[in-house]
Parts: C-alpha cells; sequence; structure tokens
C-alpha cells in the first residue's frame, strides 16, 4: 500500500509540474500577442501624436525651375527675306526682324520703297527773327475761286507783316503781273505813309505774277530784297499759306450761318 500511495503520489507531482510547466508555456502563448497589439497600438499612437511636429521638422524640398531655352531657326535666305518684305507691304526691315524669326536684314535698297515713300528733303536755313514792323512782308495769291464775287472777282492777295501779323487784303480782277504790280504798289505807299519800309519781300513764284521784271524793278527802287520760295512750301512761307486758310475757313463760316446758298 505504501509503495502503491507513493507511486500515486509521485504521479500527482508529476502531472502537478506538467500543469505548472504547461500553465507558463500557455500563458506566455497567450499573452505575446498581447503584448504585441499593445506595442502596436503604442507605436500607433505615438506616431498620430507625433505626426503635427515630425510633419513641421521635415525639411520641405525646394522647388527647382527648368530653364527654357529659346528655340531659334535656321537664319532666312535673303530671297526669302525680300518675299516676306513684299508680302508685308514693304514694312520696314528693323520691324521685319521682330515679326520673322531668324531675318536676313537685306542691305541692298527697294526701288518700289524709293518710289513709294519718297519724301521731300526740306533744308533749313537759320533767319534772324524780325525786330522791326515790315522788314519782312509775306504774300500769296489765293486762287481761283469758282463763284465769282460781287464785282466778278476770283482771286484775292495778301501782303502780312513777319513781325505784327498786320495783314493787307486785295481783290484784284485778274492776276496778271501788271495788277499785282499795282496792288503791291499801293500796299508800298500805305507802309511809307506809317513811316515804315519793307526790307524783305517773300513770296512763292507759283505762275509768275512777282517774279517779272516790272516787280523786281519797283522792289529795288524802294531797297527791297526780293526771296522767292516754291510753292505750297509751308516751311518757306507757311504765314501767307496758313492766313489763306484762316480767311477762307472764316469767310465760309460767315455765309453758312447767314444760311447762303450752297452754291457760293
Amino acid at each position: 500500500m505504501s509503495t502503491m500511495s507513493t507511486l500515486r503520489k509521485k504521479k500527482r507531482k508529476r502531472s502537478s509540474s506538467s500543469a505548472h510547466t504547461t500553465v507558463p508555456s500557455s500563458s506566455a502563448h497567450i499573452t505575446v500577442p498581447s503584448i504585441a497589439h499593445s506595442t502596436e497600438s503604442t507605436t500607433t499612437s505615438s506616431l498620430h501624436t507625433a505626426s503635427p511636429s515630425a510633419a513641421s521638422t521635415i525639411p520641405q524640398c525646394p522647388l527647382t525651375t527648368i530653364p527654357l531655352t529659346k528655340t531659334t531657326r535656321k537664319p532666312v535666305t535673303i530671297a526669302e527675306s525680300r518675299l516676306w518684305h513684299r508680302r508685308l507691304a514693304h514694312i520696314n526691315p528693323t520691324a521685319l526682324q521682330f515679326l520673322i524669326d531668324g531675318y536676313t536684314k537685306d542691305d541692298s535698297m527697294c526701288t518700289a520703297c524709293i518710289q513709294a515713300k519718297h519724301k521731300q528733303k526740306i533744308i533749313k536755313v537759320k533767319t534772324k527773327r524780325t525786330t522791326k514792323p515790315f522788314e519782312l512782308v509775306h504774300s500769296d495769291v489765293c486762287e481761283p475761286f469758282s463763284t465769282l464775287t460781287s464785282a466778278g472777282h476770283r482771286y484775292y492777295i495778301l501782303f502780312i507783316d513777319d513781325y505784327t501779323h498786320y495783314t493787307s487784303d486785295w481783290v484784284p480782277s485778274d492776276k496778271k503781273s501788271k495788277t499785282c504790280t499795282s496792288a503791291y504798289q499801293s500796299f508800298q505807299a500805305r507802309v511809307d505813309s506809317m513811316g515804315n519800309a519793307v526790307k524783305r519781300f517773300r513770296c512763292d513764284n507759283s505762275h509768275g505774277e512777282c517774279d517779272n521784271k516790272t516787280f523786281r524793278l519797283v522792289l529795288a527802287a524802294h531797297g527791297t530784297t526780293y526771296e522767292p520760295c516754291p510753292p505750297y512750301a509751308h516751311h518757306k512761307n507757311g504765314v501767307a499759306e496758313g492766313m489763306i486758310q484762316t480767311i477762307t475757313e472764316k469767310a465760309r463760316s460767315m455765309m453758312i450761318d447767314s444760311q447762303a446758298p450752297l452754291v457760293f
């Protein structure tokens, strides 16, 4: 009996020892996943809590700019450049360089440009400004009007003082040289009566009414220098041309205001 009891006790001890040995292993087996889960949760929570500070401390990558390379065409040949010059209505070559990429400037002159863009060269001569009345007198003949005046005249002659712009108007019956010379003699007599003298006389020689032998002799007798100028040249005889325009516009305005027939 003693031996049987001892054997049973040994078996109980072994079973209890095996139970004690298996429990830790089972408990370890059970607790490992829980520990892993807790650590995972802690790490994720720590990441979530640390994400704002981490994002603020992370250096941002600077923006990289890609350099733009200008694509240029091959230079245009001279023949093509001339063709573009003709297509664009003979535009200035300097402007063509901005419009056509690779435009080749042609040094040769275009005959069409020379003929179409020909401008009169103004030869400016420095002259002294007048300091006395009637030192320089401008004159011109305005003609012809399609409608006659009440006296049957179509012309009028202007004599303008350059210093004061005092204007004398004469309405002759015609524009012959004798008629224009007599009109100037009447103007000269008026100037002499004022105690002045005409030093220089300027007029455009459009039809020869002032450029004749008789008129030159009248000017030379009073010591007046004759200064002819080309017709319709405003840089030479602009004072007379401008006064004619002013008088014509004033007369036209007065006739329109008086409701005169449009024939006049």
